[in-house]
């Protein structure tokens, strides 16, 4: 099962969390180790301090070993819970603290030796040092031993560490909390290249922005931005040989279907139906490539209200002649859109055409012109298959007409002219039978007559 996280901001974050609770742990132990280390420096001065304070009150008199330790000293050690005792060459105790009435450990040691006593019924552990005074002429030794955790150093430690361990949380989430905004600052121009990578629909811009962007991802979005520009070469050169097909067959279509008029047989005119089929597909790949190849200019204005016009009475006489009926309902003022005219026209002929085919006979075909800015077209039939509602199914290219004569061109021209006007295509079914298909426009203003 996979932990990390799909986002790149997510694996950032957890890797800092992992980072810094490695160097918290890091410095901790290191702390420890110092510490440690420099406690037993210090432990173990500690125990050469006071046996040199007890070793300065031992001295041979008239060849007698005797061991006045100072008052100041046996308190001192006191004080910390320490014992000391003093032997001479035999092992027998010369001075010793109140209550000790034997040796520590061995003592003819040649070198100073540390020594530790573990915990018994009443006393905890003793550490402690015993080693043999050089200063005197005859053999002394001086074992001295403090229990565990009162030693001064040690003390001071404990509590410094004690004092400081909290700190740690605290210090350890501001550090989180700056590298999450850190990174988060840094990965906004990912955030705002996602969002316009997002926003690219076949037929409109397809450059991402490499102002502002760091090294690294601006050489990514320059890869991005050439394979965006081979794959719009790769698509014009398809929408010319498009054109260039749908051009050479008007001609040849055009010459048959004049032959055929001057043919009586009745399979002619079954003929010229077949063809009048083919040279709408190839007006639509017409219609398909010119919408590819479509550039908005600054300044054009379209009269939604005059195009729908011009469309719904050059298909009139079809509609008529099929044995439905058209109406068109529009506003008292212009409806002006920025656009063009001829893409427009298109678009809605192909929509009336759609409607034509599913509307049974005597029904009616309804073209508005509303405000919004839209054109809205309505029909009686049996309404959109659910894949053709989808407007993300639509646009993939993966919608084919229901049609037997169809290939489904009429509704991908609307919608790639409507995404190059910068609007969109609504399909929907009415509650009663009936769909309905609206193009709404950018908002450019319902604006009154001159």
């Amino acid at each position: 099962m996979k932990i990390l996280p799909r986002d790149v901001f997510g694996r950032l974050v957890l890797g800092l969390v992992g980072v810094s609770l490695v160097a918290v742990a890091v410095g901790a132990f290191y702390l420890y180790t110092r510490f440690h280390n420099t406690h037993s420096l210090f432990f173990e001065g500690t125990l050469q301090a006071f046996i040199g304070d007890i070793a300065d009150d031992i001295h041979v008199v008239d060849g007698k070993l005797t061991a006045n330790v100072d008052a100041t000293t046996r308190k001192r050690i006191a004080d910390e819970s320490g014992r000391y005792v003093v032997l001479d060459e035999k092992g027998d105790i010369v001075a010793a603290s109140p209550g000790v009435t034997e040796r520590f450990t061995s003592f003819r040691t040649v070198r100073p030796l540390y020594f530790w006593i573990p915990r018994q019924a009443e006393e905890g552990e003793y550490y402690g040092l015993s080693t043999r005074i050089p200063e005197v002429p005859v053999p002394v030794y001086v074992q001295l031993m403090f229990p565990k955790g009162h030693i001064i150093f040690e003390s001071v430690l404990h509590e410094f560490m004690k004092d400081i361990a909290w700190i740690w949380l605290p210090f350890l989430l501001a550090i989180l909390a700056v590298n999450v905004i850190v990174v988060r600052i840094a990965l906004a121009p990912l955030s705002q290249t996602v969002e316009e990578a997002r926003a690219i629909q076949p037929g409109g811009p397809a450059t991402l922005t490499e102002k502002g962007l760091p090294d690294d991802l601006l050489a990514l979005v320059r890869t991005v931005n050439a394979a965006f520009e081979r794959l719009r070469e790769a698509h014009r050169l398809q929408e010319e040989f498009v054109a260039d097909m749908a051009h050479e067959l008007r001609t040849p279509l055009a010459v048959m279907k004049a032959e055929l008029a001057t043919m009586k047989d009745p399979h002619a005119r079954i003929l010229e139906h077949d063809l009048g089929a083919m040279e709408r597909l190839v007006e639509q790949l017409l219609d398909r490539a010119r919408v590819g190849r479509f550039n908005l200019e600054t300044g054009k204005i379209v009269d939604l209200r005059e195009v729908a016009r011009e469309a719904c009475a050059f298909l009139a006489p079809r509609i008529v002649g099929r044995g439905r009926m058209i109406e068109v309902i529009s506003p008292d003022v212009p409806v002006l859109v920025a656009g063009g005219r001829d893409d427009v026209f298109r678009a809605v002929r192909n929509l009336v055409e759609n409607a034509l085919e599913h509307t049974p006979d005597k029904g009616l075909i309804s073209v508005e012109i509303t405000g919004e800015p839209a054109i809205v077209v309505r029909d009686q039939g049996p309404g959109f298959p659910s894949q053709v509602l989808d407007r993300e199914t639509r646009r993939s290219g993966r919608v084919r007409s229901e049609r037997r004569e169809g290939v489904g061109l009429g509704l991908s021209i609307v919608e790639r002219t409507m995404m190059a006007h910068g609007g969109d295509l609504t399909l929907s079914n009415d509650p009663g039978p009936g769909g309905r298909a609206i193009m709404r426009f950018p908002d450019a203003g319902w604006l009154p007559a001159a």
